[in-house]
Formats: structure tokens, C-alpha cells, sequence
């Protein structure tokens, strides 16, 4: 009996033992993890979240719907893209931005059919990158490289800008077809973007970055509303999850047996073929997506280095933009938080770096060689 006693003597110390360690131990957790919040809430950090952008509206005093023309016109169209925030100061009142479309729809001043005489025609092939998305007019690469051109050429370089929203590069290659030739370009630019191999924007894995990435900036959890600590952490470990599927995906579209890579590497072949056919150079620029972008780790690379192998082997002039943006880190080119397409300062570089291949590259790149129209095929 009293060996019992002692037993259940000790079977109970060692249960209130283990339940002080335990009480300690969650006091000093609770402790850490207060001091952890109070920490992050003095120093101002926490998870990001934002409103989405708001896209696709029309803008005030504009009634009629938008019809598209083939391959994506809008013909006096204006889409406006609306933000939650205004971090750079840079969006018009209302965190807006006016997409203004001229009258054959595409996103740009107007131009004349018939090229005036001394004039040197660059048309840029592109998607969202090229078109502008969240930029102003003025401040777009193409708008940009036909000012950096200007200087001390005796002819005028004209630049005309096709590109339109969640275009591949099949649907450049058509849309150049079926209207773009029509203006006799001298040069045509096809911008490339890491997307452009997607041919079903309804179906399976998205190739956009705001869509796999950044989605998570909008949407706070319950527990991150409260906890600035909780909503950081999650986010980074959100982040790092959702980057890594979406560079899985990217890179695994550009294998040699993706129906979207292949199509999009015979569209730029064909584009190449149509260009020498019209008496026309052309050149591939590629855009990066803007993702760590000053580290030697850039995820993205694989996929610049399949693009730029083909077009070396079909002999198609090729300038890749990756390391014109080696000092960049990437979100600081963003248009905003929500929205990861180039903003103004990323036009501008772009800019910069086609212009000063053009100009070391006369082969491709030749305004005084500027005559009549091409010869027909």
C-alpha cells in the first residue's frame, strides 16, 4: 500500500514537473513572440497589401463599348487602369492611367499610310511590356528610342507601336501581316517577353507574374489583420512558395517540345522570312521579367538563353535586355505593387539599350539608307 502511495506520489510530480516546464516554456514562447510583434510594430514592418488594379474601364465621357478590329484593335479606344496608390507620384488624379488608342487602333500617335519622304520606320511587335500598361504615352520605349534617334540623323525615324495586351508572338506575326506592312516599315522589333509563349490565357498555368506572385498582396488573411509579425512572415513564405511554381512553370513552357515555344519560334521565324521578303531588317529584343534581377541566381535566365540560342541559329538579330538591368533588384521598376510591367524608368533603360545597339549594329539599323517603298515579294 505504501508502495502505491509513493508511486502515485511521484507519477503526479513528475506530471506537475513536466506541466511547469511546459507552462514555461509557452510563457516564453507567448513572451517571444509579443516581443517579436512589438518589435515589428515599431519599426513599421508588416505585409503588404493592396487594393488589385482596376483595369479595362472606360474613361470618363466615353459611352459606347469598346469593339475590338482583328488581332486585338481598339480603334479610338481609351482603357484606363486604375491603382490603389500612387507610390512614385507618377499616376494621373484618381491613381489612373489613360490607355488612348488612335484611330486604326493601336496605342500611339497617329500615322500617315504612305511614308513621308526621308523618313526611317521602326514598327515595335509587342504585348502589354511594349503596349505600355501603366505608363503615359511619352514615356513608353518605343516613344523614348524615337527621341534618342533623332539627333544629327538627316532622316526622321519614326517609330509606330502595334503592341497590344496579352498578345504572343504568333498574334504579332499576324497582326504585322494583316496591317503593319501596310505602312512599310524599314525596321521591325519584336519585343519579347518571357509570356509570349502562352497561346490560352483560359487555360492551364498563367505565365503572369501578378497573377502567381503578387496576388498575395491583396488578399490579407484574418490572423495578418491583427499581427504585423504574422501577416510578414506568412507573406515572405507566400511569396517564396508561389515564385517558385511560377519559374517552374515559365521555364518548363520553353522546352523544346511545348507547343506554345514552338509555335512561337516558327512565328518568329516567319516574321524574320516576311522582313527579308520585303526588303525589311528585323531584331529580337527580350524583355526580362523584373524578379531578381542583380543576382546571379536570376531564375529566368534558362529561358533568355533558349531564345537568344534560336535566333542566333536562324541568323536573326537578337538583343537581350537582361543585363542592361544588372543594377536593378526588380520592384523598383514595377508600375506598382499590384502591377509588375515595366514602369517609366524601365521604358527609359529599354530605350537607351536598343538605341545604342541600333547604332552600333548598321546592318541592322540604317536610316540613310531609307528609300521608296520595298520591293514586293
Amino acid at each position: 500500500m505504501a508502495a502505491e502511495t509513493i508511486s502515485k506520489t511521484a507519477r503526479r510530480n513528475r506530471f506537475q514537473t513536466k506541466r511547469g516546464k511546459f507552462g514555461l516554456l509557452l510563457a516564453s514562447t507567448l513572451l517571444t513572440l509579443s516581443a517579436t510583434e512589438i518589435g515589428f510594430r515599431i519599426a513599421g514592418v508588416r505585409g503588404e497589401f493592396h487594393n488589385p488594379r482596376v483595369m479595362g474601364q472606360l474613361a470618363e465621357g466615353q459611352t459606347e463599348p469598346i469593339e475590338h478590329d482583328p488581332y486585338g484593335f481598339v480603334p479610338h479606344g481609351t482603357i484606363r487602369f486604375t491603382y490603389a496608390s500612387d507610390p512614385r507620384g507618377y499616376f494621373d488624379p484618381g491613381n489612373s492611367i489613360d490607355m488612348v488608342h488612335n484611330s486604326v487602333g493601336w496605342r500611339d500617335v497617329e500615322h500617315e499610310l504612305e511614308k513621308p519622304p526621308n523618313t526611317y520606320r521602326i514598327m515595335g511587335l509587342g504585348d502589354s511590356y511594349l503596349w505600355g500598361e501603366g505608363v503615359r504615352l511619352q514615356d513608353c520605349c518605343l516613344t523614348k528610342l524615337e527621341d534618342l534617334l533623332q539627333p544629327g540623323e538627316q532622316v526622321r525615324v519614326e517609330t509606330i507601336n502595334t503592341a497590344f495586351s496579352s498578345l504572343n508572338t504568333v498574334d504579332q506575326r499576324d497582326r504585322l501581316a494583316y496591317r503593319g506592312l501596310a505602312y512599310e516599315p524599314d525596321l521591325v522589333i519584336t519585343f519579347f517577353v518571357l509570356n509570349d509563349t502562352v497561346t490560352d490565357w483560359s487555360e492551364g498555368p498563367k505565365v503572369e507574374f501578378h497573377e502567381e506572385y503578387t496576388l498575395l498582396y491583396e488578399t490579407p488573411d484574418a490572423l495578418s489583420r491583427i499581427s504585423h509579425f504574422w501577416g510578414w512572415t506568412r507573406q515572405q513564405y507566400m511569396r517564396e512558395v508561389r515564385a517558385r511554381r511560377f519559374i517552374r512553370d515559365c521555364v518548363e513552357s520553353f522546352d523544346e517540345d511545348s507547343a506554345g515555344w514552338r509555335q512561337s519560334r516558327l512565328a518568329l521565324s516567319d516574321i524574320q522570312q516576311i522582313c527579308q521578303r520585303k526588303g525589311m531588317t528585323h531584331l529580337v529584343v527580350i524583355f526580362p521579367f523584373f524578379h531578381d534581377l542583380d543576382s546571379d541566381d536570376y531564375p529566368f535566365q534558362p529561358i533568355h538563353d533558349t531564345v537568344t540560342k534560336y535566333c542566333q541559329k536562324r541568323k536573326i538579330p537578337v538583343l537581350d535586355l537582361r543585363d542592361s538591368y544588372r543594377s536593378f533588384r526588380g520592384p523598383e521598376l514595377w508600375v506598382h505593387p499590384t502591377d509588375q510591367h515595366p514602369n517609366e524608368t524601365a521604358h527609359l533603360v529599354a530605350a537607351k539599350a536598343v538605341a545604342a545597339y541600333l547604332k552600333n549594329h548598321p546592318k541592322v539599323y540604317s536610316p540613310s539608307a531609307a528609300t521608296g517603298q520595298h520591293d514586293e515579294e
